[in-house]
């Protein structure tokens, strides 16, 4: 009987001994393959977990680092085959988290472009973790890709309120509030996102376009400037500094940064045409009549039809042929309003007021004597090149009433429609179109 008890007590001692070295030997592993992993040696690494899980296959730690392996080796079906396998789990020693498991199937989900199922785990990590931020702010940008603005505009919300600093989720928040045109509260966000991380070049663009709307015109190109680092922005920043220099009156600066739009315009299809289209205007008014002509022939060449360029090089075609003409196109704001001046002169306007209704629209109120009598009359002048319809006319007309004039003139580079032609035979209006204008203008600059 003791000889019995002793056999199995040496038998227990070896068994444990097994166990131990066995133990011992996994442990050992286990930290080889932590090592590798840490290394960045994902092929490695896997190895060693997957020999682990083969000999422990309930161990979910081993399908977790397998499931991390994976997705660093990029390949993120099986990465979500493993994580699946975790997920299943009903305990999560650590270091295992289930907010996070479920956080890595979103993304490699999304990464897939498998978003409905991105959408659902993100919604579960903000069920099992409330303040994680990065699941609200991805659950805000798959809602706002489909469109669904005000429950995104509620995510982003949340991921800023659930974080102390979440610069990309406030880029966001102001992106879709200046969609909305809500643009106090887009400014805000925008400024709270460069605050927090200053080297958002996108942050900065938007912070600038709301600057240049607000005539806030050297911020807004301190802005434009910074966002000239980030190459998805360059093209429209130069476009929009263009214009901010040409409302300073900086034409030198406003036509260096059209050209070096124009230089990376290729490729940008409609937004090209359009850059080409603001800075033809530009060259109008400042004299160069003849580039103008030949951005409007690349832009009709590339887009035919677009806006009025085939009526505006018509019409400049006609007016280049004039010296007179031109040079009233193209003048300057005050230039314009000399000529203007010059015009009521010759038409017996006395003037009492004027205002600028527009860069190319001038009203003049005042008397015009006519047969050695003065009566109240309203003078508009516009440097337009498209046909004068009915609508000028009736602003006209409008505007008489308000004054009190029994006389309404409308000067213009253009010519009228019929309709226009119409009205002024059964109204105290008086049209004079572009072939009239030219006599007057040979009188003006003689």
């Amino acid at each position: 009987m003791l000889v019995v008890i002793s056999v199995i007590f040496l038998g227990l001692i070896f068994i444990f001994i097994g166990i131990f070295l066995k133990t011992s030997k996994s442990e050992k592993r286990y930290d080889q393959a932590i090592e590798l992993f840490e290394e960045e040696k994902y092929k490695e690494a896997l190895e060693l977990f997957q020999e682990l899980l083969a000999k422990e296959s309930t161990n979910k730690l081993y399908n977790w680092y397998i499931g991390q392996c994976y997705e660093n080796l990029q390949n993120y079906e099986l990465a979500i085959v493993e994580y699946n396998k975790v997920a299943l789990s009903t305990k999560f020693p650590p270091p295992l988290n289930e907010a996070e498991i479920h956080e890595k199937l979103a993304m490699m989900n999304l990464k897939i472009g498998n978003i409905n199922k991105a959408f659902q785990e993100f919604q579960i990590v903000t069920t099992l973790s409330p303040s994680n931020a990065e699941a609200f702010y991805y659950l805000g940008v798959l809602t706002k890709n489909n469109d669904d603005l005000q429950k995104s505009l509620e995510y982003f919300d949340r991921a800023i309120n659930a974080s102390d600093s979440f610069p990309e989720a406030y880029l966001e928040h102001g992106k879709l509030h200046f969609h909305l045109k809500h643009i106090d509260k887009a400014k805000r966000s925008f400024v709270n996102a460069i605050e927090q991380n200053p080297d958002m070049p996108e942050a900065h663009y938007y912070y600038g376009m709301i600057l240049e709307k607000d005539r806030i015109y050297q911020k807004s190109i301190r802005e434009f400037r910074l966002a000239l680092e980030d190459k998805r922005f360059r093209f429209d920043s130069y476009v929009h500094l263009g214009n901010v220099y040409w409302a300073l009156s900086q034409k030198e600066e406003a036509f260096d940064n059209f050209e070096k739009a124009l230089e990376i315009g290729k490729g940008k299809g409609e937004d090209l045409v359009e850059a080409k289209y603001q800075y033809a205007d530009h060259l109008v008014q400042s004299g160069d009549l003849n580039k103008a002509i030949k951005l409007w022939n690349e832009i009709n060449n590339a887009s035919p039809k677009y806006k009025d360029v085939e009526n505006r090089l018509h019409v400049y075609s006609e007016i280049s042929k004039s010296e007179n003409l031109t040079k009233f196109i193209t003048s300057l704001k005050n230039d314009f309003l000399t000529a203007g001046s010059a015009i009521c002169k010759l038409l017996k306007l006395r003037v009492e007021k004027y205002k600028f209704k527009k860069e190319d629209y001038l009203e003049f109120v005042g008397n015009q004597r006519v047969s050695g009598m003065e009566m109240p009359c309203v003078l508009h002048l516009t440097r337009w090149t498209t046909l004068v319809g009915e609508i000028p006319l009736r602003e006209l007309l409008d505007r008489m009433a308000e004054e009190g004039a029994t006389k309404g003139i409308f000067v213009t580079s253009a010519r009228f429609l019929e309709k226009a032609q119409d009205l002024s035979k059964i109204r105290p209006l008086t049209l004079i179109d572009r072939e009239e204008l030219e006599k007057l203008l040979a009188r003006v600059y003689s």
